[in-house]
């Protein structure tokens, strides 16, 4: 039977992600529930750290596309 790490390090794809997190310490949520530092919503935020890294990527390229709109008009 395999240790708990060994177990962790199997079914945890993310125990040893190379994406990085966008985040730029500028956390202020917006009225549309989107940081203005990153460009993550609350849901991306909150599940960051279960996502694979294939979910990160395409994570970081909504913030991209959504940096790159600019900011949003009232």
């Amino acid at each position: 039977e395999p240790s708990r790490g060994e177990m962790d390090s199997t079914t945890n794809s993310n125990s040893q992600s190379t994406t990085q997190s966008p985040c730029i310490n500028v956390c202020a949520i917006d009225l549309s529930q989107t940081c203005q530092g990153c460009r993550r919503t609350l849901d991306e935020i909150a599940g960051w750290s279960s996502m694979t890294d294939t979910e990160k990527r395409l994570t970081n390229q909504r913030c991209e596309n959504r940096r790159s709109q600019g900011p949003k008009k009232p």
